[in-house]
């Protein structure tokens, strides 16, 4: 799915009424129908108290067809709108289409304003959208204030958190209606896929008002967000004559003293997800712990108890995942850095310490294989870019990274972004936050790794492993609650997860 910018929103708005032959507030009221459909899903309709903020624009039309809509499904719709000398055509339609059913609207000023919320109420923010073009004036202070801190029931906004912008980053200290939930138009917009964006959107569902895929189809993007339909294109098809060979074997390097289970989960997911065949390589102290977890992972060991000195060869590997529980022991810090120089031509993913020890010696980053996969979480990134003042920030940081080292690499996060070497980002759309758990990046870079062994590339697999890591974590919350799952309850889940995609029973 393309996440488009905010001017190709419109373009595509205007093109889609033009192409399909409707009015602009046909589109109005399709996108208001669709949101209140969703919201029956939310919140039961019937007799619950929902109070409107509408502005003078077009996301004040969404606001106030939202609230003729909600009151003929049996709600109690209470209206603001914004005082203004002028509204777009179909707000002031809307607003007579209210009137008409005696819906009464209550005018105010954001230095005079009569609003009131009650505890019981469902905020809907209809003021500005995604249309925002500078920061909201400190007149509006005061309602934003109320708004965002009366109990209520829910808050929930239109397209856009009001006074967020849509395609760069907002300051802090700005005047922002804080959501619980927003429901966006079309796609998602590329703030709210940001880290930073949480203290302002909780959380999204996009809205399809079936705009116009002839026109969609003819913009350029950059950004993605990385769905079901991508994914399905790349799996490969195996037939039956397919052995272990053809699936490849996987080579999980790492481990350390009290670390051997960040092996034991990538070495078991890289089996999980298809490898043919898995060896793990890892201190003596994890030996007799793997070979008894995990019967149909292969084992070899360094001569070191603890951790990991000399490095193995990997001639007969199709796939290599190192750095997880490695440790940063003096001894695997020069053995990496000597094994990393000998497979200059071995694309291969990072992960934990291998990220680390490349952050504390930028000049191995000269050593990395063209396609290598590196899948830091937001502190190692941090070590291995350095800093960034906001999110927009650090995706630029990120793109010169893996255009200059030709590397892909997969930030993880809510929305974990997967940055390709031109440029490209995928945002996943799949994941929960009870995946925040110890094992489960160790997961991720098993499943890379078995993907890598299967001959699929380094941008297909990281598409495929990520959106497989996420959906196998959707799946387990079918049987826990987010606070309860297990980085090994992902990895059981991956068959569920393979089956959603290619809609088997």
């Amino acid at each position: 799915m393309k996440i488009l910018k905010t001017d190709q929103a419109q373009l595509l708005d205007k093109q889609t009424i033009d192409n399909q032959y409707i009015s602009s507030f046909k589109l109005m009221e399709r996108a208001a129908s669709k949101v209140v459909e969703i919201l029956k899903d939310r919140h039961k309709l019937y007799h619950n108290s929902f109070v409107i903020i509408c502005g003078k624009g077009n996301n004040g039309g969404d606001g106030l067809a939202i609230a003729r809509l909600l009151k003929e499904a049996g709600a109690f719709v209470k209206v603001y709108l914004h005082q203004n000398k002028k509204y777009t055509p179909d707000n002031s339609q809307n607003q007579e289409m209210l009137d008409d059913r005696g819906i009464k609207i209550e005018k105010f000023l954001p230095s005079k304003h009569n609003i009131v919320i009650k505890k019981d109420d469902i905020i809907i923010d209809a003021l500005f959208g995604m249309g925002l073009t500078e920061a909201i004036d400190s007149e509006w202070k005061q309602v934003f204030d109320l708004l965002n801190t009366a109990v209520c029931q829910d808050r929930i906004s239109i397209d856009m958190p009001s006074g967020m912008f849509a395609d760069i980053a907002t300051a802090n200290d700005s005047i922002v209606f804080k959501a619980d939930m927003v429901y966006t138009f079309g796609s998602p917009k590329l703030a709210l896929l940001l880290p930073e964006s949480a203290q302002w959107a909780k959380d999204f569902t996009v809205v399809d008002i079936n705009l116009d895929e002839q026109t969609l189809s003819l913009f350029e993007t950059k950004n993605y967000y990385l769905d079901k339909a991508i994914v399905k294109e790349l799996l490969h098809t195996p037939t039956k004559f397919a052995h272990k060979g053809i699936f490849g074997h996987s080579l999980i390097i790492g481990g350390s003293y009290g670390k051997i289970g960040a092996v034991a989960l990538a070495s078991k997911a890289a089996l999980s997800i298809g490898s043919g065949l898995v060896t793990a390589y890892l201190p003596k102290c994890g030996y007799s712990i793997l070979q008894s977890t995990i019967s149909e992972v292969m084992c070899l060991t360094d001569n070191e108890a603890d951790y990991i000195r000399l490095f193995p060869e990997t001639d007969s590997y199709q796939a290599i995942g190192i750095g997880v529980g490695l440790g940063q022991n003096a001894d695997t810090v020069k053995g990496f850095a000597a094994f990393l120089k000998d497979n200059t031509n071995k694309a291969m993913v990072f992960d934990a310490d291998a990220i680390n020890i490349l952050a504390s010696d930028n000049s191995l980053l000269k050593f990395l294989a063209p396609g290598s996969i590196l899948t830091p979480h937001p502190k190692e990134l941090e070590r291995l870019l350095g800093g960034w003042t906001s999110d927009f920030e650090k995706m630029e940081l990120v793109k010169g990274f893996t255009a200059k080292h030709n590397v892909v690499v997969v930030v993880k996060g809510a929305h974990s972004e997967i940055v390709l070497p031109s440029g490209d980002i995928y945002f996943n759309s799949t994941g929960n936050w009870g995946m925040a758990t110890a094992g489960t990046g160790d997961v991720l870079t098993g499943i890379l790794t078995g993907l890598l062994a299967q001959g699929y590339n380094s941008e297909h697999t990281a598409l495929i492993g990520v959106y497989l890591h996420g959906l196998a974590g959707d799946f387990v919350l079918e049987d826990k609650h987010p606070h309860c799952i297990l980085a090994s309850d992902i990895i059981n889940k991956l068959s569920s997860a393979y089956k959603e995609i290619l809609n088997l029973e």
